[in-house]
């Protein structure tokens, strides 16, 4: 029952701020562009790798990038 109440006032003081213009929510994606995250040694690397025909958890072994940036760079270096 107490934490009803709790998530109860929470939603009402995000609406409150809502109305304000103050919460807005977590921004989407990076201010970093493509360019500039492409050009970092280690995405250089991996995306190099891509082109060769590692899979991705090899260059993630390799390079010690995340899967999920692998993911990214693939998507952004328009690999085949």
């Amino acid at each position: 029952m107490e934490r009803n109440q709790i998530k109860e006032r929470q939603r009402e003081g995000i609406i409150i701020a809502k109305a304000k213009g103050i919460y807005k929510g977590r921004a989407k994606g990076s201010k970093e562009d493509v360019q500039k995250f492409l050009s970092k040694e280690r995405n250089r690397k991996a995306l190099d790798m891509m082109k060769r025909g590692f899979k991705n958890v090899e260059i993630s072994a390799l390079t010690g990038l995340n899967l999920n940036t692998l993911t990214k760079i693939k998507r952004l270096g328009i690999v085949a």
